[in-house]
């Protein structure tokens, strides 16, 4: 058997939504989840908790972690329900309950890729173990996509720069930059919203060898830069510097 702590470990900081008409069930199964998770919001139907799904994106700007369905319910049914929420985030954990009875159900939620399944009657240990596989797969996902924002930077839809190697690419492919170009990137990507001063960019391009630089080189650089990256703008504050906006 799974144990308490190690399951809690994982979900502690996870929200849920149960979708369940059963009220006696409801109260059996959502002690558990109150005990486990920091968010638990209870539907009885599909349609109120597709209400509920919408609802919490907007206040929080992002999707429950995980959600829990019956197939069998009033007004919008399970099935209705999952395909409703994935339009909404393809990637969202679903755990989906259902009785014996209904095996029909169950080649068509696995094809539209739900997570797992409870089988009713259902008891603590089954509970455990499931939560326990989905939230597991949950943080490793978190924990990628932050290893991930960590190492990349989002500059629009198409362009991103690699902290990490110093690579520019445009849909996944890598912008050729000159040594000077690619210096450049990194003070703007690191000054973000600030304009770069000239100062800054003489210093870190041309260093101990700033008799080198003239306004009409950094010209030169910022202009094949551009003629790089037309999709992204580089503003021109006159007297102070440059500003990469993305």
């Amino acid at each position: 058997m799974i144990q308490y702590e190690k399951v809690f470990h994982l979900t502690k900081n996870l929200s849920i939504l149960y979708v369940e008409d059963d009220t006696s069930l409801i109260l059996e199964t959502n002690e558990i989840f109150e005990n486990l998770f920091s968010i638990v919001d209870i539907s009885l139907n599909g349609k109120d908790a597709l209400k509920k799904y919408n609802s919490f994106y907007t206040q929080n700007n992002k999707c429950y972690d995980i959600v829990v369905t019956d197939i069998s319910m009033p007004k919008m049914d399970g099935i209705e329900l999952t395909k409703e929420i994935y339009k909404i985030n393809p990637n969202q954990a679903i755990i989906v309950i259902s009785a014996h009875s209904e095996p029909e159900y169950l080649i068509e939620l696995v094809n539209i890729g739900i997570e797992q399944f409870l089988i009713k009657p259902y008891n603590y240990e089954t509970i455990l173990n499931i939560l326990f596989k989905t939230s597991q797969k949950i943080i490793l996902q978190q924990n990628k996509k932050n290893e991930l924002e960590t190492i990349s930077v989002t500059l629009n839809k198409n362009y991103t720069w690699n902290k990490k190697e110093s690579n520019l690419l445009k849909n996944n492919n890598i912008i050729s930059l000159t040594k000077n170009e690619t210096i450049l990137m990194e003070l703007f990507i690191k000054n973000k919203y600030k304009i770069t001063t000239i100062e800054e960019i003489f210093t870190f391009i041309w260093g101990d060898n700033q008799h080198l630089a003239s306004t009409e080189t950094l010209k030169s650089i910022i202009s094949r830069l551009r003629k790089k990256i037309p999709e992204l703008t580089i503003e021109n504050t006159y007297g102070l510097g440059y500003r990469l906006t993305f």
